[in-house]
């Protein structure tokens, strides 16, 4: 088994079994879209069935926490800026791509 098939095993037995009486939307679906919910990425109708299913289910609610302290980490985390010379050197580099772009791959 692959590292990252075994980062999914350990994932998938964290997700909680499904404690939930009522709902469309199983714990294993709410929290696979956590990521997506927590970013807002999730479409309207989407947003509003995790958002209930998390009023409905603690589980699912705890594991929202861990994702919003986790994205509050990295934000701190993540603050630095590149040095101006790194800056320089990545607009160099897209601007040398985007003139071969242009001039085709003749050029």
């Amino acid at each position: 088994m692959s590292t990252f098939e075994e980062e999914r095993a350990q994932e998938s037995a964290s997700v909680p079994a499904d404690p939930c009486s009522g709902g469309d939307v199983r714990c294993s679906d709410a929290v696979a879209r956590l990521w997506e919910y927590v970013d807002s990425e999730l479409g309207e109708l989407d947003r509003n069935r995790i958002a209930a299913h998390l009023a409905e289910c603690r589980p699912c609610l705890e594991e929202e926490q861990v994702e919003l302290v986790m994205k509050q980490l990295v934000r701190r985390c993540c603050q630095e800026e590149a040095p101006a010379t790194l800056r320089l050197r990545i607009h160099e580099q897209i601007t040398v791509l985007r003139l071969r772009a242009a001039a085709g791959p003749d050029a």
